[in-house]
Formats: C-alpha cells, sequence, structure tokens
C-alpha cells in the first residue's frame, strides 16, 4: 500500500473508518445482525493499522504484527463478551455470578492493556518517546474534560450518570492518546 498514489491510501483510509462506524451501527442491532457487525469490525481494525502505516509510509515491523496478533483477538472478545455475554447480566440477583459476569469483560480489556505495552516496549527509543509523551498529553486532555464535567454536575448545570462516565474515560484516553500519537509522528516527519 506504500506504492499507492495519495487517493488510493485516502480511499481506502475512508473505507476503513467506514466499516468501523458501519461495524459499531450493525452492533446495536439485533443479536443475529451484531455478529454482521462483529465481521465488519474484524476487517475494519487490522485495516486501519495498513492504513496507518501506509499514510506514514513506514513498513510494518515484527513488533507490529505481533502487537496486531494480540490485541486483535482481546478487542474481538471483549466485543462478544460485551454484545452476548454481560447484557445476562440484567437478569440476574446480586451475588457471586453477577460479579463475575460483570467483571468479566476486563479479562480482554488487561489482555489489550498488556499487548499495548509489550508494544510500546518492543519500540526504539524516539518511539518510546513519542508514546510517552502522547499518553501524557491524551491523559491530560481527559482529565481536564472530566474535571470541567465534574464541575458542572456538582453544580447541577448538567445531570451526568457518574456510572456511564467512568465507562468512557478508558476509551477517551485511547482516543486522545491516538490521535496525538498520529500528529507527534506527523511533526516529527515534517522537521
Amino acid at each position: 500500500m506504500n506504492t499507492w498514489p495519495a487517493w488510493g491510501r485516502w480511499c481506502a483510509a475512508g473505507l476503513a473508518y467506514a466499516l468501523l462506524g458501519i461495524s459499531f451501527w450493525l452492533m446495536i442491532q439485533g443479536p443475529v445482525i451484531r455478529l454482521v457487525g462483529l465481521a465488519c469490525f474484524v476487517v475494519a481494525l487490522p485495516l486501519l493499522i495498513v492504513t496507518g502505516r501506509a499514510f506514514t509510509q513506514e513498513r510494518c515491523r515484527g513488533g507490529d504484527r505481533r502487537f496486531v496478533r494480540e490485541f486483535m483477538p482481546a478487542m474481538v472478545i471483549y466485543m462478544v463478551v460485551m454484545l452476548y455475554l454481560w447484557p445476562l447480566q440484567k437478569g440476574m440477583s446480586p451475588g457471586w455470578p453477577k460479579t463475575t459476569l460483570v467483571l468479566l469483560p476486563m479479562l480482554p480489556i488487561i489482555w489489550a492493556m498488556l499487548a499495548s505495552i509489550r508494544h510500546v516496549l518492543s519500540s526504539d527509543e524516539l518511539e518510546r518517546r513519542q508514546h510517552l509523551e502522547a499518553l501524557a498529553i491524551g491523559v491530560s486532555l481527559v482529565c481536564v474534560v472530566a474535571m470541567g464535567l465534574g464541575l458542572l454536575g456538582a453544580a447541577r448545570v448538567v445531570v451526568l450518570d457518574g456510572a456511564t462516565a467512568l465507562l468512557l474515560v478508558y476509551p477517551a484516553i485511547c482516543v486522545t492518546y491516538g490521535l496525538t500519537r498520529c500528529f507527534m509522528v506527523w511533526r516529527a516527519r515534517q522537521e
């Protein structure tokens, strides 16, 4: 894909993001359609990684391939647990079985975090610095937004559901980290 013209790489990235959006939309539909959404997600995630590498014009190294092999199954298992198993907890009475089922999604998330840590540790010094700086900026941005929302909620300017807000912290950190990391790589290439 590195030899493709710029418009081809943009089309591939657009397709990957469209597939990702479609997958999330399909996953909120009925139980059978969720499987189609899950399949779209499985196709979209590696395509996003490949198009990202093509935009930065980097080759895919062994550490990158290992990261995809470790991260992808963790995310697929997380999606399956959240779509098919986690909703079962609504009908259960409090106790150990419900607690176990409610906390089950944490296992694939921990798996994905360990894969991310291994990926960063397999990077060279420049990449490690970029990862660290992107993480610091991303976490800081999420903390500022969370503080602002907390102040607005405490003053009763907005009504916030605490559980939903806490569930969105990790995805928000991932998104801000990812965008910041992309910007930092782009900026380093411009220098």
